[in-house]
């Protein structure tokens, strides 16, 4: 017990120490920490422990080898503690380490965080709040903005999502250059942190993608989002400011703009003295060019000493380069040629750790893209596996199918062979026999496929009405501790999340309904009974049905419809009712069509819906024809499937045209399509002629 309180205050003293600005030059307690993490076995305080060792070699010390090391060490812990979003979180540091020492794993590591990140299961395993907060000592920002929102594991899972999108975009920036990924997830983390308001993070991420368009030369682009993380920084007081005021001065001298690139370098020193974060040494750089070009040496001399102080803090192998070449080139025009050749002696002296750095990033390009190439690989063998499935169960239906037919067929000769000496009669009795089982074979193949399509088509709005319910129940419970707890304007504010809950429940309920209904409207036997019609008269009558039942439902529709009705025709023996649904059905297509042309010509676009009757030999011929987009001839063939449609989702649900040949073929006549793409679509309804 007592070395357990030992160890508390010394975590808390140096959370105290740690909140300190203190230079990057200044050594953190980090013996103090490795020594108080070899005299405890409680695995919860040795998390706390190694995170703040990692965090002194990953950002004080810069000890990126270290840094792996001791946040490999707490990855370990977290999996074993099962706390899955602090897993995250160390994943995330581990990528970030991996990423600087230009590791092929940087990319995988990451998107193993961004798969426990986006699973909102993980909230349920999180570190207890006390040692939660001894974790993230080190953001003054990040603990202000958790702290207003009371801890909540979510709110800590989304700050960590976002931290790791935005290394993800930084991994692409710096290890392949696909300013198209790296802006990708960069956006995503920005979003993520601006309805947070994590302003904080919001200007690294600003900072990190203006950086990444300095190093591309895409200066305009750099300058916008500099100056966006620098009003950001200045708005959260951190010492990120000086940084961003540097590369706004550099842009400025890269586009020529020599007294903007001046004052705001000068800047950035001067801020840079007062909240010192980090070395600062591209705004002495950028002045020492100026005054070199201005053939002002003195000066030149000066700032680019200051430059190479501040570059060999960090000794990044490129930036030491950039600053020697400079030095060497102003002590040459000053004629100091043992001090010019010392500085182009060191200069030379980086090219070899430089190129091995670019070998290695190139080849780490490779193994990432390897990597991606060998998930596609291995997502198309999982397809053609399915395939393989699916054309093997095609093919074992079509087998029963032969056999099955193969089997009736036998039976078939068996019995008219036994029944030879029956009398014809007999024979015919058989015959209807046959007819039925077939016509029953046939329904039976047709309830098999509307029970997929029920299954498939009425899974997605279940699901969401589940999704929304669960939701709610969860909403509630915080609406009664908001209003236990009287936080009227939190309770308010959960009870509208409820409300637009329960409107998409009713939606997709409905939608779900409609299918349905759909369902067994198509399934449904006629009962109806063949009469004397006019066809004209029904095809006339179902027309304006249609028109004005659209014109109610959408009083900014409009759309012209003409007829040609042959009055020669008569009277047909058909179910008016069946017919009528057909035509209605084949009415509202045609002017959803032109309209959504309409829609997309912005009005200028004249919508006709033409409809028309023949005679045909001994058939009639019914025709409606539409000026709208005309069906694309991949999908012509299943347009009469059920459950396909063309509609977006919750527009339609795939059972029109197919009920529509149904009641066409019962009424053994035929329906067919014509279309060109941009042009028009014309349906065609040939019946049978008994005219009355």
């Amino acid at each position: 017990m007592k070395k357990l309180i030992t160890l508390l205050f010394l975590i808390c003293s140096v959370q105290i120490l740690s909140a300190q600005a203190l230079p990057f030059s200044q050594p953190a307690p980090v013996d103090s920490l490795k020594h108080a993490l070899q005299t405890t076995a409680n695995d919860t305080l040795r998390l706390v422990l190694i995170n703040r060792i990692q965090h002194h070699y990953f950002l004080i010390n810069t000890n990126f080898d270290s840094a792996l090391f001791y946040s490999t060490q707490l990855l370990q812990l977290t999996r074993k503690l099962n706390y899955k979003i602090d897993e995250a979180y160390a994943l995330d540091i581990v990528g970030s380490c991996m990423n600087y020492l230009l590791n092929s794993q940087t990319l995988k590591t990451l998107f193993e965080g961004v798969r426990i990140a986006e699973d909102a299961k993980s909230e349920k395993n999180i570190l207890p709040e006390r040692y939660l907060r001894m974790m993230i000592y080190w953001s003054d920002n990040f603990s202000t903005v958790l702290a207003k929102n009371r801890w909540k594991p979510k709110f800590f899972r989304m700050l960590i999502l976002a931290s790791l999108y935005n290394d993800l975009g930084g991994a692409y920036g710096s290890t392949i250059s696909n300013q198209q990924k790296l802006l990708y997830y960069s956006y995503k983390a920005i979003h993520i942190f601006e309805s947070c308001n994590d302003l904080s993070d919001l200007s690294v991420t600003y900072y990190g993608i203006a950086n990444y368009f300095a190093s591309t030369n895409q200066y305009d682009s750099c300058l916008r989002y500099a100056q966006k993380s620098y009003d950001l920084a200045k708005q959260t007081n951190s010492g990120f400011a000086p940084i961003n005021l540097g590369i706004i001065g550099t842009m400025y001298f890269k586009k020529g703009n020599f007294p903007e690139a001046v004052k705001f370098c000068r800047m950035s020193i001067q801020t840079s003295s007062k909240s010192p974060m980090a070395p600062n040494w591209a705004p002495y750089h950028t002045i020492a060019e100026y005054f070199f070009e201005k053939g002002i040496t003195d000066s030149s001399l000066y700032y680019s000493r200051k430059a190479f102080e501040q570059v060999k803090i960090f000794d990044l192998p490129a930036d030491v380069q950039k600053v020697s070449v400079l030095l060497a080139k102003v002590y040459k025009a000053r004629g100091n040629a043992d001090s010019a050749t010392k500085y182009y002696e060191l200069a030379l002296s980086y090219d070899d750790i430089i190129n091995n750095i670019d070998k290695k990033r190139i080849l780490q390009s490779q193994d990432v893209e390897e990597q991606l190439r060998q998930q596609e690989v291995e997502a198309a063998k999982n397809r053609i596996k399915v395939y393989s499935l699916l054309a093997g169960l095609g093919l074992f239906l079509i087998i029963a199918v032969i056999l099955l037919i193969n089997n009736r067929q036998r039976k078939k000769t068996n019995s008219l062979l036994q029944q030879k000496n029956e009398e014809i009669e007999s024979t015919l009795q058989e015959l209807k026999s046959t007819q039925a089982q077939l016509i029953q074979s046939e329904k039976m193949a047709s309830l098999g496929e509307l029970t997929a399509g029920i299954a498939h088509e009425i899974q997605n709005p279940l699901n969401f009405v589940n999704n929304f319910s669960d939701v709610n129940s969860e909403l509630i419970d915080e609406l009664k501790s908001e209003l236990l707890a009287k936080n009227n304007e939190e309770a308010i504010l959960i009870a509208g999340d409820i409300k637009e809950n329960e409107q998409k429940i009713n939606h997709h309920g409905k939608r779900a309904d409609a299918i349905v209904k759909g369902m067994l409207q198509h399934s449904r036997a006629s009962t109806g009974k063949k009469e004397p019609t006019d066809i004209n008269a029904l095809a006339d009558e179902y027309l304006r049905l249609s028109y004005h039942g659209l014109r109610a439902k959408d009083k900014d529709f409009n759309a012209d419809f003409t007829t040609d009705l042959d009055e020669s025709i008569g009277k047909i023996e058909v179910v008016p009712q069946d017919i009528g649904r057909v035509l209605l059905n084949l009415y509202n297509n045609a002017f959803y069509a032109v309209n959504e042309k309409k829609k997309q010509l912005n009005g200028a676009f004249e919508p006709t819906v033409e409809v028309s009757t023949k005679k045909v030999d001994n058939k009639v011929e019914i025709s409606v024809e539409d000026n709208g987009n005309g069906i694309p001839q991949k999908v012509k063939d299943k347009i009469f499937q059920p459950f396909f449609t063309t509609k977006p989702t919750g527009q339609g649900t795939g059972l029109g045209l197919s009920l529509s040949y149904d009641i066409i073929k019962a009424h053994r006549g035929e329906i067919k399509v014509e279309t060109k793409e941009e042009e028009g679509t014309t349906f065609i309804i040939q019946l049978p002629n008994h005219s009355v």
